[in-house]
């Protein structure tokens, strides 16, 4: 390690180095580490809006980033002489350090271009008005805001290099990319660190996420066996089979995370209803385009907006509604829906993937079940449990080159020291695929009716199977997931 390191306490990792300046006029991580943009992100919320349903989720973007610039620069370090010696010839940067600090730096600037509510900005705000999301704010402020910073550094943790790190590289390792064409081969391998199925950011929000909601009954991530176990083969990123109990958890951890926190219903009940009233906010506070206006984004965090905005409780015409509304919703926890219908779906195989009804005629099909009904909100969350063929082998580096999923792994038995996908691929298939979840909600004015309908009383039940042209609640989840 270099002489010289700061240390932050953490508590999932313990301790989260970084380098600090052994001479004067040094750039370090420090300096981006205590750089405005970086810093803003101890005013995001991790989750969203859940620190409204688990009071303790209260953590930041902020320590994230640090835990995945950690977790990202000790896997590239770790796999770098192992690309080396299965693919000898192919072509990788000739410093050890400088891949290590390269993926650090992509490990702390992943999110620097989230904003308040992370997604749901995305949802609501950036992608509808401007076909952008945070992936690409990020890159922007890594390339025009950070760059010449980012430029300047010379060392990693483990010690100095002499190649100058490019701030367009770092983005090829934080937005998933539609294939691999314009990536190396080494790139190509090394990109699982950020965005593989068990990545450094995917391991790091996990651990924290559960820690901080309390759900430590969802399942034990044991990222130090996955992390020990993972190597480089003629097939690319592979897992030794000894950590396949380690893998298998890992998977039903986040599935159980996806469908108990991140997709909970009362989440969504916020985002719907927070959802609902940023873009207006955002039009009062005039941000408008935040890849042109990076300076003016830069102030606008979870902070900002839930002191600012109920500030104008008290102001006339629309920013005093909006103000009220926010209050409302922070303070007073008034929702303006509710759930009125709600299906799970689970599926286990390609077969049942290949069924599955597409959103926008699933949701056409809703509306017009609930057509009787103002304002009805339609939502259908689908996560991406697994791949079919999570284990994957190939013939030679062009079939790794031009077949490779950024998700899959190969699978090593270490003891024989034989390849054995279909193995792995018949332990977890048990596993789902693909989750899907899918909710009705009203306008809380239509509670009472529902509930007295759901109750059976008949002169409400008459009424609300007549706007849904459905005797019960019953045929209707029936008639839906049959299309």
């Amino acid at each position: 390690m270099s002489r010289k390191l700061g240390n932050i306490r953490d508590v999932i990792h313990d301790y989260i180095y970084y380098t600090i300046p052994e001479k004067d006029g040094e750039v370090t991580e420090r300096d981006l580490i205590d750089s405005e943009w970086v810093q803003r992100l101890r005013q995001v919320f991790q989750l969203q809006s859940a620190w409204l349903i688990y009071p303790n989720a209260i953590h930041m973007r902020f320590q994230h980033s640090l835990g995945v610039m950690q977790m990202a620069g000790d896997m590239a370090w770790q796999l770098y002489p192992m690309f080396k010696k299965a693919f000898p010839g192919a072509e990788i940067p000739a410093e050890r350090n400088y891949v290590e600090e390269l993926f650090r730096l992509a490990g702390l600037f992943h999110d620097i271009g989230h904003g308040p509510f992370g997604h749901l900005l995305d949802e609501v705000y950036t992608y509808p008005n401007y076909k952008k999301t945070h992936e690409d704010i990020s890159s922007a402020v890594i390339i025009k805001e950070l760059g010449d910073r980012i430029k300047n550094i010379k060392r990693s943790p483990h010690g100095s290099f002499k190649k100058e790190i490019s701030p367009e590289q770092i983005t090829k390792f934080i937005k998933m990319p539609d294939n691999f064409k314009n990536y190396s081969l080494w790139e190509q391998v090394f990109a699982k660190i950020m965005l593989g199925i068990y990545s450094a950011d995917a391991m790091d929000f996990l651990l924290r996420d559960q820690y901080f909601c309390g759900t430590s009954e969802f399942g034990k991530i044991n990222y130090r066996n996955l992390l020990d176990s993972t190597i480089i083969t003629k097939n690319g990123l592979t897992l030794k089979k000894s950590a396949m109990p380690a893998f298998r958890t890992f998977l039903q951890t986040r599935f159980n995370m996806f469908r108990h926190v991140y997709l909970y219903e009362k989440n969504e009940l916020y985002d719907l209803a927070f959802g609902k009233l940023i873009p207006e906010v955002l039009k009062e506070m005039r941000l408008g385009n935040p890849m042109k206006n990076l300076s003016r984004f830069k102030s606008i965090t979870d902070f900002a907006l839930h002191t600012t905005v109920p500030s104008w409780s008290n102001s006339k015409g629309k920013k005093g509604r909006l103000g009220r509304q926010w209050r409302n919703l922070l303070l007073r926890r008034q929702m303006p829906y509710f759930k009125a219908m709600e299906i799970e779906n689970f599926f286990h195989n390609v077969g049942e993937v290949s069924q599955m009804v597409s959103k926008e005629i699933m949701e056409s099909e809703l509306r017009k079940k609930f057509k009787d009904y103002s304002d009805v909100k339609i939502m259908i969350l689908r996560n991406d449990v697994r791949l079919q063929q999570q284990f994957m082998e190939f013939e030679n580096v062009s079939d790794l080159k031009d077949n490779d999923n950024v998700k899959a792994l190969s699978l090593l038995d270490d003891m024989t020291g034989k390849f054995c996908a279909r193995d792995g691929n018949n332990y977890i298939k048990d596993i789902p695929l693909k989750y899907e979840v899918v909710r009705v909600y009203l306008p809380d004015e239509y509670k009472q009716q529902v509930e007295e309908y759901k109750k059976g009383a008949p002169e409400q039940a008459e009424l609300f199977s007549e706007h849904l042209g459905v005797g019960n609640e019953s045929d209707l989840r029936d008639d839906i997931t049959s299309m």
